[in-house]
């Protein structure tokens, strides 16, 4: 029998998923618009992969691969890795839990979507803690007087769309938790007939 907690986390799971993948692919995790020293109408942006401009009263952004020497950084290579592994253990777990469920029987496999349900969340987890450090690092670099201002990038969209993809996912996940099996631990059943006490 389905109950409303696998309903609940089947729905909502695949919204998580769509946001986290739309933060890994859209290279906005950093912006600058009005950048000092360039003209007013420039909007510069920037991702995992690649670093865009666009002129705001046109509309044509122009896109081209981070430089080389800011691609091939261990900080950035961890962030591409551990975005990509997200999305597809997201993709994963949730087809695990469709399993789990059994749309075609009446039995559902309690425990399938309770671990998938886990995975899930983890990794929902694991890409709002890459985003907040990415912001972070972002933050710091407004705040340090060293950094030149002209480098000064603010807190992108897409990590807001990470950190809300990736409540999402921890959410969904728990609720999917809900459905681990007690296997008949959880209760102790007691024999509801007449009993004898000494008083």
């Amino acid at each position: 029998m389905v109950t409303c907690s696998m309903i609940i986390g089947l729905i909502f799971t695949p919204v998580g998923w769509v946001l986290l993948l739309a933060a890994t692919v859209t290279p906005q995790w950093r912006e600058f618009p009005q950048r000092p020293g360039y003209s007013l109408d420039l909007f510069f942006y920037d991702g995992l992969w690649e670093t865009c401009r666009e002129v705001t009263t046109l509309n044509t952004p122009e896109c081209k691969p981070l430089p080389e020497e800011i691609a091939v950084s261990w900080w950035i290579q961890l962030q591409r890795a551990i975005a990509i592994i997200s999305v597809v253990m997201g993709a994963l777990s949730y087809l695990a839990a469709h399993l789990g469920v059994r749309w075609w029987g009446d039995a559902p496999n309690h425990n399938l979507i309770g671990t998938s349900g886990v995975f899930i969340s983890f990794w929902g987890a694991i890409y709002v803690c890459i985003v907040s450090c990415r912001a972070y690092l972002i933050l710091a670099a407004v705040r340090d007087p060293n950094v030149d201002i002209q480098d000064k990038f603010r807190v992108g969209t897409c990590l807001y769309l990470g950190w809300l993809g990736g409540s999402i996912q921890v959410a969904s996940g728990v609720v999917l938790m809900c459905n681990f099996s007690c296997q008949g631990k959880c209760f102790i059943r007691q024999d509801s007939g007449p009993y004898e006490a000494d008083y």
